[in-house]
């Protein structure tokens, strides 16, 4: 599979300022591509796999990169919630199977 280049443009002071504090351009495009992949995941414009492959780690790396900056792996929202406590007092009431 083929890789495509996107450039940026940054002020020079900008990139000097950068520089002074360690980023040369690999550490910086290497920061940027996981911020990025990051905050797709965080979007849902992105899978945990293809998040992952964007920041250059392996799936289990990335869900480590995604717990060190407090973005859940797997999305447990008030609905799943209401929906599994329905099935469960489904269950519990001898409703399922029926």
């Amino acid at each position: 599979m083929g890789v495509v280049t996107l450039e940026m443009k940054l002020p020079e002071d900008v990139y000097l300022t950068l520089q002074s504090a360690g980023f040369d351009r690999e550490k910086l495009s290497k920061r940027l591509n996981q911020d990025l992949a990051l905050r797709l995941y965080a979007e849902h414009a992105l899978s945990l796999g293809k998040a992952a492959k964007l920041a250059g780690m392996s799936r289990a790396d990335f869900m480590e990169l995604l717990a060190r900056n407090g973005i859940p792996v797997v999305e447990y929202t008030e609905e799943d919630y209401e929906e599994d406590l329905a099935t469960i007092r489904k269950f519990l009431s001898g409703e399922a199977g029926e």
